[in-house]
Formats: structure tokens, C-alpha cells, sequence
């Protein structure tokens, strides 16, 4: 890449110069424009004028990220390096054609599109083609970029293979067709989202959003004393273990009698296989685009609840779920969870907790929905017998 001659032609409909003062919203609207139309690159410490400025700050390229996870809906991941020019340092953006368009500012809820060397908000009948071009590929199959082969765990892949999927890997066979049939990679060998929460060597560097937390409070109420608290940065299957695991720590099982039935009954605080079911279904249907919030789980001294980041999705909402109509958000992610047995492959979760609880006479457990989040309440089954 040749800067001088990049500068020499100037900013048009691929190519934008910003200056190191920029503020947060105006480079989100430059970077929205980008990724609704064909993609570009943008070159921090340039001026609109091409005079090459320079940068100082020596974590730009962190807040720049920031604001390409924070200041835009969808979030959008460029590529990020450094080109030295005349002594000093440019910082140079590289946006992708995007897949989940249309892209918008946060702070403003505008939309934007590149026209020549500017940046503008689209007409109704340009906004609407954004939504008709949309892709329909889910966010999960979106690359990772600046990943490759050698950031996949090779062994836990083969292992998947052999053990889940009955398929038999030898060393004269195309691994990276392998890799690929199950989307783990795309064309150019580059992770997917569902491939590194699955198959990632180092995953909390590469979606710092992965892994869940776990607390244990010692009261009613998030500002109690934190007793426990656990959080685990690793793979999905490995995540939902950690968390039963913490909550069965944590709990107590006291001993009943069923006058009908005239034998003992052991009563779990929390149903194992509810726990199971609810914390694989955060991490199956979750909004992995949101990058910043982990799934959470908080015990209390007479509940437990389950944060999921992200609303169901649209063609799906609470009372169809709960009857037991099935839409997955992640499918991947999903298919690769029923491999692991972690989740059925009927899709009878949801009902299957709501029958245990019923057949128990035990409050049913609550589901808060916003559009920030998926909240499921259980109660303690244990809270207040004898």
C-alpha cells in the first residue's frame, strides 16, 4: 500500500482521512457509512486536506474499537494496524462490506451511507434497500478478523468430530473442508463467532464477551455481601458446567415425605436439570453481537436468576417460547450444544421446567424481558420449610 499515493488522490467513496481529534460520534458515523455501502479504509492522522498529522495517543486504537462496539448498532469489528509515514504514526481502519445492515450512530439513531467523499444519511427508498440487503446469515457465522487455523484448538475440533459426530478423522483428510462444512472457518480460513466459542485456543482475548459469572449473595438483595463468586472464561459446553457446578456448591438438598405416595423426597433448592436447561439456553440463545456483558448467574437467599444479554429474537417473543415454539438466533451454536447433549433435540426444555414445577406445587419461575436482556427468576424450593 502506497500512503503517499492514497493521499495524492484523495478521500472519495472507499477512502476517509480524519484528524486525532475526532470526536467519538463523528468517526462512528464515518465507519456506519462504510459498512452500509461497500466497506473503505480510514486513516487516522491525516487531515481532510492530506496533511499527515500524526497520532499521539498511544491507546487510540482501543478507543476505537470501543466505539465500534459501543457507538454503533450492529457493532462492527475493522481491521486495525499502524503505518509509519514521514517519522509518524497513522492509524490505519479497514471496514468491511457489512453483513447486518443497516448500520446506525447510537447516540442519534441516524443512519448513514457514503455518496463520493461524504458521508450522508440515506433517503427512505435508500434506507429500505439497506434492510432488503441485509444479510439473513446469523451474527454467529461472522468472522473474527485477523483470526486463522492456528488460533483453533485442533485437538478439541478432532475430538468433537469423533466423539459427537461420529466422524472419523484421519491425517490424510482435508481438515480445513472439515473446518469449514461445520463453519467453524469461512472462505479466507478466519474463525467464526460460533467456531471460537467453541474451538478457540485463547477465546477471552478473541470475544471478551464469553465465559459467564457467578455470585452468591449472602441476603435477598444485589447489595448484600458477595459470599462466592466464580467466573469462568472458556468454552460454552465447559461454561454451563462451571455453572452447574457453582450452583450445586451452593445449594442444599433437605430431606421430605410424600403422604401419598408414603416414601422420602430429596428437594433440590434449584432442579439440576432446570439449571442445565436455563443456563444452555442463555448461552444457545443469547445476542453475541452485544460485546461487554458476559451471562450471568446471581444466587440469592431465595432465588436465582439467569441474565441473558440481548431480547429473544423478533420473530420470536415470550408466550410463543414458553408454548414451546422453537427460534434459534444462534442455529450453529445450537446444533453443536444437542451434539454435546447439553440440549434436547426437541426443543422441550422450557415445558419440561414448567411441568416439574407445576407437578410440585413450587412457584413457577418468572421471565423479565426488555430490550437490553433475558432475565429468568427461579425461587428457592427449599425458602422457608421446615
Amino acid at each position: 500500500m502506497d500512503i503517499n499515493e492514497i493521499i495524492k488522490k484523495g478521500e472519495d467513496s472507499r477512502t476517509e482521512f480524519k484528524s486525532s481529534d475526532f470526536h467519538n460520534d463523528s468517526l462512528a458515523k464515518e465507519i456506519a457509512a462504510f459498512s452500509n455501502m461497500k466497506g473503505g479504509s480510514l486513516f487516522i492522522g491525516i487531515s481532510d486536506s492530506g496533511v499527515i498529522q500524526g497520532i499521539e495517543d498511544t491507546k487510540l486504537d482501543e478507543r476505537v474499537i470501543n466505539i465500534c462496539r459501543n457507538n454503533i448498532i450492529p457493532p462492527v469489528i475493522p481491521e486495525i494496524s499502524f503505518i509509519h509515514v514521514q517519522e509518524k504514526k497513522i492509524l490505519h481502519l479497514v471496514i468491511e462490506k457489512g453483513k447486518f445492515k443497516p448500520y446506525k450512530v447510537k447516540s442519534t439513531n441516524k443512519y448513514y451511507i457514503r455518496a463520493g467523499s461524504v458521508s450522508i444519511e440515506p433517503t427512505n427508498e435508500e434506507l429500505i434497500r439497506l434492510f432488503q440487503n441485509g444479510s439473513q446469515l446469523h451474527f454467529e457465522v461472522s468472522r473474527l478478523p485477523g483470526t486463522g487455523i492456528n488460533d483453533i484448538d485442533l485437538l478439541k475440533f478432532r475430538l468433537y468430530c469423533q466423539e459427537y459426530r461420529d466422524i472419523e478423522v484421519t491425517d490424510n483428510m482435508d481438515f480445513k473442508k472439515l473446518l469449514y462444512n461445520f463453519q467453524v472457518i469461512d472462505e479466507d480460513e478466519q474463525l467464526s463467532f460460533a467456531g471460537a466459542l467453541f474451538f478457540a485456543k485463547k477465546i477471552s482475548r478473541l470475544l471478551p464477551q464469553s465465559g459467564i459469572d457467578m455470585n452468591l449473595f449472602n441476603g435477598p438483595d444485589m447489595t448484600d455481601e458477595i459470599a462466592d463468586y466464580k467466573s469462568f472464561e472458556g468454552h460454552i459446553p465447559e461454561a454451563i458446567s462451571s455453572a452447574e457446578n457453582f450452583v450445586k456448591f451452593n445449594s442444599r438438598i433437605k430431606a421430605g415425605f410424600n403422604k401419598e405416595e408414603t416414601r422420602r423426597i430429596d428437594r433440590h433448592d434449584y432442579d439440576p436439570f432446570a439449571i442445565r436447561e436455563l443456563v444452555t439456553n442463555a448461552f444457545m440463545h443469547r445476542d453475541w453481537s452485544i460485546f461487554g456483558q458476559k451471562i450471568r448467574v446471581n444466587m440469592f437467599s431465595d432465588r436465582l436468576e439467569i441474565f441473558s444479554p440481548g431480547r429473544i429474537p423478533n420473530t420470536l417473543n415470550l408466550t410463543r417460547a414458553l408454548a414451546g415454539i422453537s427460534y434459534y438466533r444462534n442455529p450453529i451454536i445450537a446444533q453443536m450444544l444437542k451434539d454435546y447433549k447439553f440440549a434436547e433435540k426437541a426443543g422441550r426444555g422450557l415445558q419440561k421446567i414448567l411441568k416439574f414445577y407445576r407437578e410440585n406445587k413450587l412457584k413457577p419461575p418468572d421471565f423479565e424481558l426488555t430490550d437490553e436482556f433475558l432475565k429468568v427468576i427461579l425461587y428457592n424450593a427449599n425458602e422457608g420449610r421446615t
